[in-house]
């Protein structure tokens, strides 16, 4: 019996790899923006006893993105975008 890997299988989804196939490219050309300007920023700016915090709360933003875009996103910083924009309007109700 084979056992496919990630969270499809605890799911209970049909096709395990249909969110890979649907967010891998977006989710990578994401990272390759991200993380070289994260690194530029680490060696460039930030003094060298704070370099492993500011690198582990970039990380954190990282596991943020990606867990966004598990749930609702197409694996781009566009959808996050667009997921705010769309709870701004709805926060503002015509008030009676």
């Amino acid at each position: 019996m084979r056992y496919p890997p990630g969270m499809s299988i605890l799911q209970g989804k049909d096709d395990i790899f249909l969110d890979l196939r649907q967010k891998f490219w977006n989710t990578y050309k994401t990272g390759l923006m991200y993380w070289p300007f994260v690194q530029l920023t680490n060696f460039s700016l930030v003094p060298v006893n704070w370099r492993t915090a500011y690198t582990g709360l970039c990380g954190f933003l990282w596991a943020t993105f990606l867990c966004f875009s598990q749930q609702s996103g197409d694996g781009t910083v566009e959808s996050i975008f667009i997921l705010l924009r769309r709870k701004e309007a709805g926060d503002r109700s015509p008030e009676k």
